[in-house]
């Protein structure tokens, strides 16, 4: 009998160091192995969520390109070809355009002086 008291006592100890052997391996604290804690902020720092940036605000160019085109002038026979330039805005209903320098089909040279006129989808002339 006090052998088997021997044994279970020897298999108990030993039952209970095995335990704490296994704490002992557990992962630390904040790491999922012992080297982990590398890896955990790795994954923290790639899976973090983007910051939000707020829409932007769309506003009209300031300049604006109008290409060549042909317009009917009074005065003129034919079409009048306009060269393509950059008209700059003013307001929603203005623009300023630059001197300006139209042909005719006969070769004959109009001459457009600058100013504020109408946005280009709004006005007949140059």
């Amino acid at each position: 009998m006090r052998w088997r008291t021997s044994f279970l006592g020897a298999v108990l100890i030993l039952s209970v160091s095995a335990l704490q052997a296994l704490g002992q391996m557990k992962s630390p604290p904040g790491g999922t192995t012992p080297g982990g804690a590398i890896f955990d902020h790795l994954r923290d720092s790639t899976t973090r969520t983007v910051p939000q940036t707020p829409p932007p605000t769309v506003r009209p160019p300031d300049m604006m390109w109008v290409p060549d085109r042909y317009v009917q002038i009074p005065g003129a026979e034919s079409p009048v070809l306009v060269p393509g330039h950059w008209e700059r805005r003013l307001s929603d209903h203005e623009v300023f355009t630059p001197p300006l320098t139209g042909r005719t089909p006969q070769g004959d040279i109009i001459n457009f002086p600058a100013g504020t006129r109408p946005p280009v989808e709004e006005r007949q002339a140059p």
